[in-house]
């Protein structure tokens, strides 16, 4: 009977744990999500431990911030607007990682 009751506590105390982080992750997802019309995170990339770049649309303008555990620094204000950036990367922009493998790789067996 003992050992009853202290399984039962153990599922209850389970329970608990798993409703708490169903709760916590729905609650986590109605903050975070925002329809906002004048800003907009375009790119972030993570430089470490609670330091990041973004690349952030403000009515139209773009700018980098450089985030940390405490600051948000503006880093440099872009000439260029956000539909700008859409286009010279639909136009053929920098490449991505993949697209740069992907020619490297042609050209090495190429050569062979």
């Amino acid at each position: 009977m003992e050992y009853f009751q202290m399984i039962m506590a153990l599922l209850g105390v389970l329970a608990l744990v798993f409703l708490l982080f169903w709760a916590m992750k729905k609650l986590n997802r109605r903050v975070t999500l925002s329809d906002s019309k004048n800003m907009k995170i375009l790119e972030r990339i993570n430089l470490g431990p609670d330091k990041m770049l973004l690349l952030v649309s403000v009515c139209g303008k773009c700018m980098v911030l450089g985030v940390t555990n405490g600051r948000v620094e503006k880093v440099h204000e872009l000439e260029e607007t956000e539909e700008e950036l859409m286009k010279k990367d639909e136009n053929g922009g920098n490449p991505t990682f993949k697209e740069s493998f992907k020619i490297v790789f042609k050209d090495m067996m190429n050569k062979k």
